[in-house]
């Protein structure tokens, strides 16, 4: 005699592999075709990795870049500040006033020397660090001409 039992398909699964969760965190669950596959679909892999070892492998660039975009917009501050007042290049004022809006020096995208000058290089403006007869740190700020 022939068993006549109908199997639903809630309860069988077509693929010999179990139902697994996604890898990306998404807390779906999903039939894989694959035995090696983890996630529900590209998207979901791209999420993990933009999220997770690509997020750490770039945390010191993001957080140069980020200082870098801050000194430019330092700069252009004052830079625009002075020119409309003085109508002359270069611009000097104090580094404590600049250090004082979050400018630093260390970060810059390169150096540029000019015989006994040494020129730091930002994206829009570049900079000169000398110190004035009392002994305190001017900056001299120029504009970049290129564009």
């Amino acid at each position: 005699m022939k068993n006549n039992t109908r199997i639903t398909a809630e309860q069988y699964h077509p693929s010999p592999i179990q139902i697994r969760e996604c890898k990306c965190g998404c807390g779906h669950e999903f039939q894989p075709n694959r035995k090696d596959q983890l996630y529900i679909d590209k998207r979901h892999y791209d999420f993990d990795y933009n999220q997770t070892k690509r997020k750490e492998k770039n945390k010191n660039r993001t957080a140069t870049e980020k200082q870098l975009r801050l000194n430019n917009r330092v700069l252009e501050k004052h830079y625009i500040a002075s020119v409309e007042s003085q109508k002359k290049e270069p611009i000097k004022c104090y580094l404590d006033i600049l250090k004082a809006e979050g400018f630093l020096t260390k970060n810059h995208t390169g150096v540029s020397e000019d015989g006994t000058n040494k020129f730091y290089l930002l994206y829009d403006y570049y900079y000169r660090l000398f110190r004035n007869t009392s002994n305190q740190l001017i900056i001299e700020i120029y504009k970049n001409k290129l564009r």
